[in-house]
């Protein structure tokens, strides 16, 4: 009975740790340690040596995604270290923190402008339905119209709780997430 039990706690310990309300320390660990993480592939080149990944994007799983992708990068080791040294003994416990961070973030990006992100998007629908675009630019363009679809998708499954620590923040990760 005890192994079963400990292996149900097991499993199910990434659902419950996620399960917790983002905490502003938790945010600034996280920013602190993307921005390091930045910095580290800016000096490594890391953009120009991946290769870009076919799939479509998650977007309520875009640094898990990401980290996924790395892993069968010669320089993932690397990657892990500098995610070591801020604090994460685990690259997909900061994955995991990032996609809750970037989902809520989005999401308060898009209050008071749902209405009009959907009504953009039912016109690039309609754009594209009505054939006035030329074939090279219409895959283009679906293609945009399908990751716009998954960004509102992910952003409305955003917890409150998780909106309400981003707004707390908002200041911080503008200035991470906007900077060129």
């Amino acid at each position: 009975m005890r192994p079963l039990l400990a292996l149900i706690l097991f499993t199910a310990l990434p659902v419950l740790a996620t399960a917790q309300d983002l905490t502003d320390a938790e945010i600034r660990q996280w920013t602190q340690a993307y921005q390091a993480v930045v910095n580290w592939a800016e000096k490594t080149d890391l953009e120009e040596e991946m290769a870009p990944s076919q799939e479509p994007t998650e977007y309520q799983r875009i640094f898990s995604q990401m980290l996924e992708q790395s892993q069968t990068h010669s320089r993932y080791r690397d990657l892990a270290g500098v995610l070591k040294q801020q604090g994460y003994k685990n690259p997909q416990q900061w994955a995991a923190t990032g996609d809750r961070i970037m989902t809520a973030f989005l999401a308060t990006q898009m209050d008071g402008d749902r209405a009009e992100v959907e009504r953009q998007l039912k016109q690039m629908q309609t754009m594209l339905d009505s054939g006035m675009i030329p074939e090279g630019q219409k895959a283009m363009m679906e293609k945009m119209l399908q990751e716009s679809k998954r960004a509102l998708a992910a952003a409305q499954e955003a917890p409150a709780a998780d909106r309400a620590a981003i707004k707390r923040n908002q200041q911080m990760l503008d200035a991470v997430f906007n900077r060129e």
